[in-house]
């Protein structure tokens, strides 16, 4: 039996042989579209006492069953004239004393021309003294980061970032947030909208791999807050361009067997191997031989899209059905001249055979309106999305597409020059 287990042992092992393991550092906590889009506040409450509501009574009305945290002892604050609390979320800090929401004494809530200073309970254990030096914000700055470990793993660690609310900005929508936390904060005293803070955690860790012509960006979101990166089930991971924002609605649950997870890019297949639990390292193979699982399929129509092009109309890719269209998306920084030069032949040549429609795929939009213009360019032109990126598993740019009438996939992957040539050889016949 031992011979046995040896034996595939080493089969495995030879079978790895020649499967270059690369190993990608994560080290760029990054905002995703998520963090972008949040509106999430940090309520500030005024301190009067060491008896202080937990936080599942904030922002709802008081529910008398619920008992009190007690503040076992106060920060050294002589510093402060005011003083106002509120709570941190933090998955990593769960205690006997208070489940994952980490107490915060802010001295100086007030606006002023002074410091402002953030007491965080960062061990969750009530006692304010024995958390080290406060974070703070200066009259200059207008955000901050606060970075915490998680409890259970010091190597752990998610950042949150609170940034001031702005004095004369979207004032109907903070007069309803100031109804919202006076009427529902129980025995609270809500201080006022102008001294809270916007709320945004950092807990997507990325990183970007380059080798030869193939570059793209993973990333891994702690979706629990916790500092962890790599619970199954829970927290999710990225493939995209190395220049796309990180979408969270794309990404994926990390697996409970990691041999199971693939991802692919620019026609090859990877496997994870593994993911550090603190999210700072990624290691992935790439499969040789691999049945590739995505992409447009060759004779299958391309599902309808919409576009905008660059006088900004949207159109419906439903116009283009009636003769054979050549798609093809670019940007400048990998556009030649023997790509313009054949699109230009293409237009000229072959205009009434088929029809080109050119896409910018993250150039600034004026910059492409100018080229159009001076270059005196003749076939349409649109502007690219993230939308149709993912519909057309766009990888790496300049990447073209050759559809039949009705849309219909003859070709990816073909350049300019080689739907001239090809053309020239057939003529009418595509």
């Amino acid at each position: 039996m031992q011979r046995f287990l040896l034996t595939l042992l080493v089969l495995f092992e030879v079978l790895h042989v020649g499967a270059q393991v690369h190993t990608l550092k994560l080290t760029e906590r990054v905002a995703d579209d998520k963090i972008s889009k949040s509106l999430a506040i940090l309520p500030v409450y005024k301190y009067t006492g060491l008896s202080i509501e937990p936080y599942t009574m904030f922002g709802i009305e008081d529910k008398p069953e619920q008992e009190d945290l007690i503040i076992s002892r106060l920060p050294d604050m002589k510093a402060c004239s005011d003083t106002g609390y509120t709570y941190v979320f933090f998955g990593g800090a769960n205690s006997s004393a208070n489940q994952g929401y980490l107490l915060t004494m802010i001295g100086n809530y007030r606006r002023s021309m002074r410091t402002v200073y953030f007491y965080v309970d960062r061990n969750n254990n009530l006692d304010l003294s024995d958390d080290g030096p406060p974070d703070s914000l200066v009259y200059a700055d207008s955000e901050l980061f606060i970075e915490l470990r998680n409890l259970n793993n010091p190597e752990a660690t998610y950042k949150v970032k609170l940034s001031r609310i702005e004095y004369g900005e979207n004032i109907p929508y903070k007069k309803l947030l100031t109804d919202h936390y006076e009427k529902h904060s129980g025995r609270k005293t809500f201080t006022n909208i102008n001294y809270c803070y916007r709320e945004q955690r950092f807990n997507t860790l990325s990183g970007v791999f380059q080798q030869n012509s193939d570059s793209f960006r993973i990333a891994i979101k702690d979706m629990n807050n916790n500092g962890l990166f790599n619970e199954s089930c829970v927290d999710r991971f990225y493939i995209g361009g190395m220049s796309e924002p990180v979408q969270t609605d794309i990404m994926t649950y990390v697996q409970p067997k990691l041999e199971k997870m693939y991802f692919e890019w620019n026609k090859k297949r990877y496997r994870i191997r593994s993911i550090s639990p603190t999210g700072d390292e990624i290691r992935f193979e790439e499969l040789e031989h691999a049945e590739l699982k995505k992409g447009l399929k060759t004779g299958k129509r391309i599902p309808e899209f919409s576009f905008v092009n660059l006088d900004n109309q949207r159109e419906e890719s439903r116009s283009y059905l009636k003769k054979p269209t050549f798609l093809y998306f670019w940007d400048f920084e990998h556009l030649t001249d023997e790509d313009t030069i054949y699109l230009a032949k293409l237009q000229r040549e072959f205009g009434d055979r088929i029809q080109i429609l050119t896409f910018n795929h993250g150039d600034e939009p004026n910059r492409v309106r100018k080229m159009r213009y001076y270059d005196e360019i003749k076939w349409p032109m649109a502007f690219s999305s993230v939308y149709l990126s993912r519909l057309f598993f766009l990888e790496t740019l300049p990447s073209g597409y050759l559809t039949s009438r009705k849309m219909k996939l003859k070709v990816s992957g073909i350049t300019p020059r080689e739907v001239y040539d090809l053309y020239k050889k057939s003529g009418d016949s595509i």
